[in-house]
């Protein structure tokens, strides 16, 4: 027997101990009807569990049976905690198919849901987490029929996946206290982003993280998530008074960090409050306009015309010549050699080359 059909058995409404009592006593609930002054169908009701007792009902049951009037409220008060709980454990029973396709294990790793192989707790938690009444409300939401949050993952191949790691970019952000959103302060820190890129400091992501929240953005760092093969996600949350920027480590690279990010605010600066942008997911089709003029910005902000054109002027590449230019543009030598790499697909294999780049890996999970 499982532990919701025993608690369905063990369940006893109020109106059972009334039947006990005046059974006991030797009285009818004809009488007792008249006695309360209540019809014999409403009493059945009550004796049946069909109707709650009252404060006013306990008081009558008080004078008529002799039974405090708080014993009756105390009894109707841990049936009806007990019917919640089973219908509860009902509704959590419907949802253990839904709960089969998340990423649980790394769930559990996160400290996301209980370490547990009982799908009606991993349900409980998984609700929880996505803040959803039921799977039809997360699908409204994750599926593109709300008219409130519409992400749109119906079309891709794992959908659950991508979800968690959304969510978890919100659940961060919640961490973060931003100042209002400041359009024209965000663009007059360009040149101090461009520098920490630069620096690379040791504590370089805390600080490009407070930056952006001292112009008003959000800024998280989520671990990548297996099935969940993105690069970088911007959207505009708590009632689109907030731009967040949802990084991933999914590369691991320096140069790919930097231009991710920096297509990501792109789309805060050129682009609207209602749009969401996820990039690295094949099936959703993203704005193909509105995704050039991101790549644009990017490309703008790692390197500027002028150091292009600067770079690609010489006929060859060594590590010496990497650090000098780094130097004299004040661009990270990896993102440098990267941009070079791009160019001539065979310095890829550059030992030399390689060894200024750096790797980027999100190690923690700030919840």
């Amino acid at each position: 027997m499982t532990d919701l059909q025993l608690k369905k058995t063990l369940l006893s409404c109020p109106g059972d101990t009334i039947q006990e009592h005046i059974d006991h006593i030797g009285m009818s609930q004809a009488e007792l009807a008249e006695r309360l002054g209540r019809s014999v169908p409403k009493l059945n009701e009550l004796i049946k569990g069909k109707a709650p007792i009252t404060k006013e009902t306990a008081t009558k049951l008080e004078y008529v049976l002799g039974v405090p009037a708080s014993f009756w409220i105390n009894l109707e008060r841990t049936y009806q905690d007990e019917l919640l709980e089973i219908e509860k454990m009902e509704h959590l029973e419907q949802c253990e198919e839904w709960v089969s396709t998340f990423p649980l294990a790394k769930m559990k790793s996160f400290g996301l849901l209980p370490d547990t192989r009982k799908k009606r707790e991993l349900a409980d938690g998984l609700l929880k987490f996505f803040r959803v009444a039921s799977p039809a409300q997360w699908s409204d939401i994750y599926n593109g029929s709300s008219l409130a949050f519409k992400i749109e993952l119906r079309h891709t191949t794992e959908p659950q996946a991508i979800s968690v790691w959304l969510r978890l970019g919100e659940l961060q952000a919640d961490r973060i206290k931003v100042n209002t959103f400041d359009k024209k302060a965000l663009r007059n820190c360009l040149d101090k982003i461009q520098n920490i890129a630069f620096q690379h400091s040791d504590t370089w992501l805390d600080e490009l993280q407070a930056l952006c929240a001292s112009c008003g953005v959000a800024l998280v760092y989520t671990p990548c998530i297996a099935k969940a093969p993105i690069y970088g996600a911007t959207r505009w949350i708590k009632n689109n008074t907030v731009p967040l920027i949802q990084m991933t480590d999914r590369q691991k690279d320096y140069n790919a960090f930097w231009f991710t990010f920096f297509h990501e605010l792109g789309h805060i600066l050129y682009h609207g409050k209602k749009d969401i942008f996820i990039d690295g997911i094949v099936n959703i089709t993203p704005d193909k306009e509105k995704e050039e003029e991101a790549d644009a910005f990017a490309a703008r902000m790692l390197l500027s015309e002028k150091e292009r054109n600067e770079l690609f002027q010489y006929p060859n590449f060594d590590r010496e010549l990497i650090l000098i230019l780094s130097q004299k543009f004040k661009k990270h030598p990896g993102i440098i050699v990267a941009q070079v790499q791009r160019q001539y697909t065979h310095l890829y294999k550059n030992v030399r080359l390689n060894s200024l780049k750096t790797k980027v890996e999100f190690t923690e999970l700030a919840l």
